[in-house]
C-alpha cells in the first residue's frame, strides 16, 4: 500500500509499505528497500532497522496524524491530495469528520465555481460542499454512505480557464 507523508511545512514523500509474514514491515522509497523490525515490550512498539538500536514507534492518531520525535506528519493512504500544497480551489476536503449523503456528479463532469459537488452530513447538519473553481470531476475518493474524518480529500475538480 502506497502511503504520502506531508509535513507542516508542505513537503511531501511517498512509502510504499508491505507486511511480511514476519510481521515485519518492508518500506520502498525511491527506489530503495529496507525492512523494518518490530517488537512489543511492555506494552509499547518498538523498531529497528539492524536489530540492534531499538526506538519506540510513532504513533498514528485518529485523525491520520503521524507523530515523531521532531515533526508532524500529515498521512494519506493510497492517495496524493493534489492541490493540497498550494491550498488549491480544486481541492474539495472534509473540513471536520462527517458523512457523504449526496453525490450530484460522476467523474468527467463539468462543473461550475459555486455549484454544489455533493453533500455531507457533519454535527447534524447538512452541508452542501461546493465547487472553488470551473471545472472538470477528476476523481471522486468517496461513495454515498462513507463515513470521513476530518482533511479527507473528497473530490478532486481540474481547473479549467
Amino acid at each position: 500500500m502506497r502511503y504520502y507523508f506531508m509535513n507542516q511545512e508542505m513537503e511531501d514523500f511517498a512509502l510504499d509499505v508491505e507486511v511480511l509474514n514476519s510481521g515485519n514491515l518492508e518500506f520502498t522509497h525511491e527506489g530503495k528497500k529496507k525492512t523494518l523490525q518490530i517488537k512489543k515490550l511492555a506494552g509499547k512498539k518498538f523498531y529497528s532497522f539492524d536489530g540492534i538500536a531499538w526506538k519506540k514507534l510513532a504513533s498514528l492518531g485518529v485523525n491520520e496524524t503521524l507523530v515523531s520525535n521532531s515533526e508532524m506528519y500529515k498521512v494519506y493512504r493510497g492517495f496524493k491530495p493534489s492541490g493540497l500544497n498550494k491550498g488549491g480551489a480544486g481541492a474539495l476536503m472534509t473540513q471536520m469528520p462527517g458523512k457523504v449523503v449526496k453525490i450530484m456528479f460522476k467523474e468527467g463532469d463539468k462543473v461550475s465555481k459555486g455549484e454544489t459537488v455533493l453533500i455531507l452530513e457533519a454535527m447534524k447538519m447538512e452541508n452542501e460542499i461546493k465547487s472553488g473553481a470551473d471545472g472538470v470531476i477528476k476523481s471522486i475518493n468517496v461513495k454515498e454512505g462513507q463515513a470521513l474524518d476530518s482533511g479527507f480529500l473528497m473530490v478532486e475538480i481540474e481547473e479549467t480557464k
